[in-house]
Parts: C-alpha cells; structure tokens; sequence
C-alpha cells in the first residue's frame, strides 16, 4: 500500500496538516502495519522490515536518523500516529585548558576519532553502514536487534583547524559537527576508539611546540543516547633544581723555584 512513500507537513496551509500524494484509503476488512523513517530518501528499497543506512564520513553530512512503527492499524483507527525515536547515538565535544599558561598561546589543531593510537592502522572504529529493522520495538522478541551492523569501519577526522584555547570558555563542536553513529561498544570486545588531540604551543619569543597526544576511550555508544567527549589540556612547566658540591680538603701542591 504505502512504499517510501513521502509525508510531509503542509504548515502552509490553511489546516495545518501532514500531508502526502495519491490518497490511499482503509482496507474494509483487516489491518495494516505501518513503518516510517526520516529523514526520507529517494529510492530506498525496503527489506522485508528493513533498510540499509550509511554513516557519512563528513560529520556535516551525517544524518539524525529517526524511526518509528505503527502496527495492527484499522480504519477505526482513523488517524495513523507515530512516535519517532533516535536510532543513532549522538557525540560532541568541549575541548579546554585547565590552567592559566601565562606566555602562552595554544591552539587546537587537529581532533580525530580512530581505531589505532595514531590514526593510520587498518583497523578503523566506528561502523559505516548497517541495517536497522524499522518494525523493532521495545516488547520485540529477543531475537529480533533494531541494527545489524557491517563489518566496514571508518575513522573520523573530526576537527581541523586553528582555534584558540582557554581555560573557559571551552571550545564546543559547532551544531553541524555532531557525529551521528550507529550504536557500538568499546568497553567490551575486540572494537578499540582512540582520541587523537593536535594543538600547537607559541611561547612569548614565537618559537612553537607541536605537540599529539592519545587517548583511549572505553566507552558504550547507546541508541537513543546523547555524549560529551570532554577534552582537557593541561601543560607541565620545566623546572630546575641545583645542588652545589664541596670542594673538599684543600691538598697543598708543593712547588721549588731556585
């Protein structure tokens, strides 16, 4: 009856509705199951109960991706209602200092989201594409998951630039940086997310420190569920000590001029 078909809401007209093209009517005898996702996109094929989705590599590009389902509907029923939830987890990131460094200027650089410490290894983090099974709800069988994920992983480069840091305010993604992913652990099994943090250090004299540091994060990404990665630099200032040794016993060096 319905396949993909687009539902969209007419806040211009003069009863506010949602709206959609051609008409379809109930069924005299029976009921129908409804399943819904948004954003919609053109051409996507439904799988049974199903549909393919994929993580864009480009936060900016990545999608909110909702669902929901409607099942044993009649006419009595008159009025389809949906209640969409997030199907993805959500991440964003506050980056700070958590001193004063008098003489200083630091500046972030570079955040990135990888499954090796340094970014480059084979083996990525996060899944890029999976299936999610629009008719889950929580009184499914066990057997049945809301998303069966790939095997394909990637990593993402989640900031690039030059921004200036303090100790407040902190340096927060802009809204068009939150990362949408498909649900993951990286607490238990074989599945590893490092933080990989680039900013350089200007001294007084305009001589520069380019320094890269690692973090792993063991941390359950949950459908549904919004994060923080709270990122915090902190400098060790070089100090020096001095100890003075004796001299010792004066030893008397005897020397004869005639």
């Amino acid at each position: 009856m319905f396949n993909n078909v687009k539902v969209a809401y007419d806040a211009s007209a003069e009863t506010k509705a949602w709206t959609y093209s051609p008409l379809k009517y109930w069924p005299t005898d029976g009921h129908v199951d409804f399943l819904a996702y948004a954003p919609r996109v053109d051409n996507k094929q439904l799988k049974g109960s199903s549909i393919d989705f994929t993580v864009e590599s480009d936060a900016a590009n990545q999608k909110d991706l909702l669902w929901a389902n409607a099942t044993s509907q009649t006419k009595a029923n008159k009025t389809v209602t949906f209640n969409f939830k997030h199907a993805l987890a959500k991440i964003g990131y506050k980056v700070q200092l958590n001193g004063d460094y008098t003489g200083t200027t630091i500046k972030l650089n570079k955040i990135t989201l990888a499954g090796s410490n340094d970014g480059k290894g084979t083996n990525k983090a996060f899944y890029k594409t999976g299936t999610i099974d629009l008719s889950y709800t929580s009184t499914t069988s066990s057997t049945t998951k809301l998303w069966t994920p790939s095997e394909e992983k990637q990593d993402f480069e989640w900031f690039s630039g030059d921004e200036q840091l303090s100790k407040t305010p902190a340096v927060e993604n802009p809204t068009t940086k939150y990362l949408f992913v498909i649900p993951q652990n990286f607490k238990t099994g074989t599945d590893q997310l490092y933080v990989i943090v680039e900013y350089t250090i200007t001294y007084s004299d305009n001589t520069t420190v380019k320094t890269k540091v690692c973090k792993q994060l063991e941390k359950e990404f949950l459908q549904g569920k919004a994060y923080t990665i709270n990122l915090t630099i902190g400098l060790t200032p070089i100090e020096f000590n001095a100890t003075v040794d004796g001299w010792g016993d004066i030893e008397d060096y005897p020397i004869t001029l005639e």
